[in-house]
């Protein structure tokens, strides 16, 4: 059997836009608080919050969704995280397809998004595998 492996990870242009302004807007804040950060110790939270900011930022770069169909099942997990992993044996499939959906609509957006048995790993796009277990 051919094995079928993908990786995906947070790419949006509008996603990196969004964290673009928010960490310049920090720095500029940090700038106007610490006159010019000749006077940085006058204001260690503003400068937390940056770090802080940027550090959530590196985190989502990071993140990375990966798939792995093989011979014995599909597999998903959200790299790094080994609480976001996932793997289905063929014995437990009972049936497999690809579809076009809609993260916002259906699954209220993107990331391991979804309450009881139904549940979706998506990073981007609209296509998925949907997997319907016995």
């Amino acid at each position: 059997m051919r094995v079928f492996e993908e990786e995906q990870k947070f790419r949006q242009w509008w996603l990196i836009a969004i964290m673009a302004i928010l960490l310049i807007g920090g720095c500029i804040n940090v700038y106007y608080e610490t006159e010019g950060f000749s006077n940085i110790e006058s204001n260690p939270s503003s400068i937390l919050g940056v770090l802080l900011v940027s550090l959530i930022f590196a985190s989502i770069f990071i993140l990375a969704l990966r798939t792995k169909i093989d011979s014995t099942g599909i597999s998903a997990n959200f790299y790094p995280f080994p609480f976001f992993r996932k793997k289905y044996t063929w014995s437990q499939i009972d049936k497999v397809y690809v579809r076009k959906y809609s993260a916002l609509t259906e699954y209220g957006g993107w990331g391991v998004r979804g309450l009881g048995v139904a549940k979706a790993y998506n990073v981007s796009g609209n296509y998925g595998i949907q997997i319907v277990t016995k």
